[in-house]
């Protein structure tokens, strides 16, 4: 009986390994889920993955998060351009009879350069729909469900795309300053001379990108079985 579980669990560290290889990430990132579900045709084991972050450049959650940040570089090209947008990317999977859901909670964006943008958070269907020409003019659902509850053993996540775009508001203008000069004088013959001169300047936000706080959109998510309960 000894022999026969170290066998077992043997096995079920080499099936991560392969396929950690499988998904170009480490076994330990895999969660092994085994339970004693026993509805009909359910299958009480497998694995589950979830991963967020830069196109191409996915984190693996801790527990049952990720999250990815922005900061001064988004920041000073937000001000520099007036506006900025960056993809996002999702890896799903899960095996068996375990579906994978999950939401996203965007930061708070008050104060700094983002706190004087309008910021939205949507859904696209690749990285180059990311634009600001984009963003939609009404709320989005930040909620996902890319695997189903239905039968799985793939080892190919789902990949989704969101995206981030956030527009100075009136151009970084906060106000405008505008003055006049007169000058009255008389020539030699007694008459009265007058010359006016006028200026103007845009007032710009004075603020600094490496100020910038780092803000961290966090992607939470979690298995569920058939009839949508989750575990």
């Amino acid at each position: 009986m000894k022999s026969n579980i170290s066998l077992k669990n043997t096995l079920i560290l080499s099936l991560a390994a392969v396929l950690g290889i499988l998904l170009g990430i480490g076994g330990g990132t895999l969660a092994l889920w085994s339970d004693n579900a026993s509805g009909t045709g359910e299958i009480s084991s497998g694995y589950e993955y979830f991963a967020a972050g830069r196109v191409d450049d996915t984190q693996a959650a801790k527990g049952k998060k990720a999250s990815v940040s922005l900061g001064a570089a988004e920041a000073e090209t937000l001000l520099k351009d007036g506006e900025v947008a960056v993809a996002l990317q999702t890896d799903s999977l899960s095996q068996g009879n375990k579906g994978l859901r999950y939401e996203l909670t965007p930061p708070d964006w008050s104060g700094g350069i983002f706190g004087a943008s309008d910021v939205s958070v949507f859904r696209v269907r690749a990285p180059s729909e990311c634009t600001v020409a984009n963003t939609p003019t009404t709320a989005q659902d930040l909620r996902s469900t890319p695997v189903s509850a239905e039968y799985s053993e793939t080892t190919d996540p789902t990949i989704e795309y969101w995206c981030v775009s956030a527009k100075l508001k009136d151009n970084g203008e906060v106000g405008q300053y505008e003055n006049t000069a007169t000058v009255t004088a008389e020539d030699p013959a007694g008459t009265k001379v007058e010359a006016k001169d006028s200026w103007n300047a845009k007032i710009r936000l004075g603020l600094d990108p490496k100020q910038e706080p780092n803000r961290d959109i966090v992607f939470e998510y979690e298995t569920f079985r058939p009839g949508g309960v989750g575990r």
